[in-house]
């Protein structure tokens, strides 16, 4: 059960957290599927992940059905009606509660529990009403985030009595308890997932956000009672299929760094480590500048812009003015802290579940409904403060990173079986460490648990560019300090800072192995 990397026959589950994997086989072992066990599995690693998601937050999953087909379920939240530049200042659309956009994480589980599972909601909301109730041990990483974000927690009232006992993090195994989550829980299985947008607990939060002069109402709430079931992008890329979530989720340019990555040739460069490395920096950098650039928020793309945007020749244009290291435009906002969580499962009927959730920055807005037991999401300090697409407005969806994925092995219209699926988080690391995994797959013939533990770069924007050790050679630096402007920061052999992957892959015989990532305290495990 504590192996990154396990190997059975039936189904298999890959999450950051081990009472969310052991919450997703207890839905297998009772009868459930697939849908079952990630609703199951997402709702446990609120509880237990509350720095990096929790119901104050959105969630968007893909699933590919035993039938073939492959659906998104898109939560990407919106702002409250309210939410204008006047109404925020640069210092409230970074916490507080106003930074906040409408919760879809309840409403997008709920749905997929709703559309795809077997299961009754409560009996899928167990393990996490278990572990809020009973209380769970304190992880090294918790301990870590609580100790980076101290003062926030400790300037509210909930985030001291629940977080800080005594006044410091809590030490490693100690047990917490959160009997305001469990109770909204409880309500959750009683009354169901609707309770959270039109019943009891959207008035709780609409009076919390009166109370403390944020700007999300009732009819704000009640918008988001469902997702969009949206169809998927995809893409045929050496021989395989790759599909992924359609914007503002960051599947767009999960793409569009693929159709880079072949015009810059990074399959030419498999024997020349540096040359590598430097050639998928430039990948990155291409994605990001040109995401930078977008015309219109991504979500009112066009299929026939889409197209445009995924083919050869305008990659080709991007790779020549990257090599070129032609001048960055700016860009509305630089790399931020966010964090969030991913994982994916897969039973033997032939059901996968790829499923990221986040409330953006480490506990969000830094500020809970202390009677509910939850953060705020923070998802608008994403937002530019400028005219553009990505602007601070009513309704906006903020651009986002997460892209459950699914890849195929044969391209689109062929009678095609999945090969892996995977997820990341990390802000704006999941576009590279997805890419690098990937990459590292299909390009170079590495296992998928091989690919998920390769060393990794990563370039940011604006500024310095991060190398963990193992790939950090002469050679490679020296390239990257001639095609990058700011500093090298470098990271550990397996850090926190790069990304966090979650993968199932599946062989030709229909095994499943489970991947956790290492630079985190995931865990996989198949039976």
């Amino acid at each position: 059960m504590t192996s990154p990397t396990a190997i059975r026959t039936g189904h298999a589950v890959a999450t950051a957290h081990p009472l969310a994997t052991e919450a997703a086989l207890e839905m297998l072992r009772a009868g459930g599927n697939a849908a079952d066990a990630a609703a199951a599995a997402a709702w446990t690693l609120a509880v237990v992940e509350p720095s990096g998601s929790g119901l104050g937050g959105q969630a968007t999953l893909l699933v590919h059905a035993p039938a073939g087909t492959c659906t998104v379920l898109d939560g990407h939240s919106h702002a409250p009606r309210g939410a204008t530049r006047r109404a925020i200042d640069r210092a409230a659309q970074r916490k507080g509660f106003r930074a906040t956009t409408v919760p879809s994480m309840p409403a997008t589980v709920g749905a997929l529990s709703e559309r795809f599972g077997r299961l009754p909601v409560a009996r899928v909301l167990e393990p996490a009403r278990r572990a809020a109730r009973e209380g769970f041990a304190v992880s090294p990483l918790l301990r870590r985030h609580v100790q980076w974000c101290t003062d926030a927690l400790a300037a509210t009232g909930f985030g001291a009595r629940t977080f800080l006992p005594g006044g410091k993090a809590p030490r490693r195994g100690t047990l917490l308890r959160q009997a305001e989550l469990a109770a909204t829980l409880e309500r959750l299985a009683r009354h169901g997932v609707q309770d959270f947008y039109t019943g009891g607990l959207a008035r709780e939060i609409a009076d919390d956000m009166r109370v403390h002069e944020g700007l999300i109402g009732l009819e704000d709430l009640a918008a988001a009672a469902r997702p969009a079931e949206r169809e998927p992008l995809s893409m045929n890329f050496r021989g395989h299929e790759v599909v992924t979530v359609p914007p503002p989720g960051g599947g767009l340019q999960l793409l569009l760094g693929l159709r880079l990555a072949e015009a810059l040739s990074l399959d030419e460069t498999a024997g020349d480590e540096a040359l590598w490395y430097e050639r998928f920096a430039l990948v990155v950098d291409g994605v990001f500048r040109e995401r930078a650039r977008w015309p219109l928020p991504a979500d009112r793309f066009t299929g026939t812009f889409l197209d445009f945007m995924l083919g050869a020749e305008h990659a080709g244009e991007i790779a020549a003015e990257t090599l070129a290291r032609m001048p960055r435009p700016r860009i509305a906002q630089p790399e931020g802290p966010g964090d969030t969580t991913h994982l994916c499962v897969a039973d033997s009927d032939g059901m996968v579940v790829s499923l990221t959730q986040s409330i953006q920055s480490l506990f969000g807005a830094k500020v809970a409904n202390e009677k509910l037991g939850f953060f705020y999401n923070n998802y608008l300090c994403t937002c530019s403060r400028r005219r553009g697409p990505a602007r601070l407005r009513s309704g906006a969806r903020p651009q986002s990173n997460a892209a459950p994925t699914v890849v195929f092995r044969g391209p689109a219209g062929t009678a095609r079986t999945p090969w892996f699926t995977l997820g990341a988080a990390g802000s704006r690391r999941i576009t590279s460490s997805l890419l690098q995994v990937i990459l590292q797959a299909t390009l170079r013939g590495r296992t998928i648990a091989e690919a998920v533990d390769a060393p990794r770069v990563h370039p940011t924007l604006p500024g310095p560019y991060m190398v963990e050790s193992r790939a950090s050679s002469p050679a490679l630096l020296d390239r990257l300090a001639r095609r990058f402007r700011g500093p090298l920061v470098p990271r550990a052999a397996r850090s926190y800072a790069m990304g966090c992957v979650q993968a199932l892959v599946r062989d030709e015989a229909g095994a499943w192995s489970g991947v956790a990532d290492p630079r985190r305290e995931g865990v996989a495990h198949g039976e």
